[in-house]
């Protein structure tokens, strides 16, 4: 008796799909973002992105472990960066 291994097929999965963001979200990200350029830069590595809280805009520079609390939304830098140009 012979017995063939038979491939099993992996769905396939789904392309990540960008996630628009609020407008108000970017823009107290890159105010943020513009106070820490004018202040910090020098003295802190880059950071990973922003992570803003939606009730009250405020925001935190994110520089590795990303734990985002229910209410906050995550900017990457990339779209700090890319916004800055648009």
């Amino acid at each position: 008796m012979s017995y063939a291994a038979q491939r099993l097929e992996q769905p396939e999965r789904p392309e990540p799909v960008a996630k628009k963001v609020d407008p108000l979200i970017i823009r107290a990200a890159k105010q943020i973002y513009r106070y820490y350029a004018d202040s910090y830069a020098a003295q802190l590595p880059r950071p990973m992105g922003i992570a803003i809280n939606r009730i009250d805009m405020t925001g935190k520079l994110i520089y590795s472990q990303l734990i985002l609390l229910p209410q906050e939304s995550f900017v990457p830098m990339e779209l700090i960066e890319l916004s800055d140009y648009h």
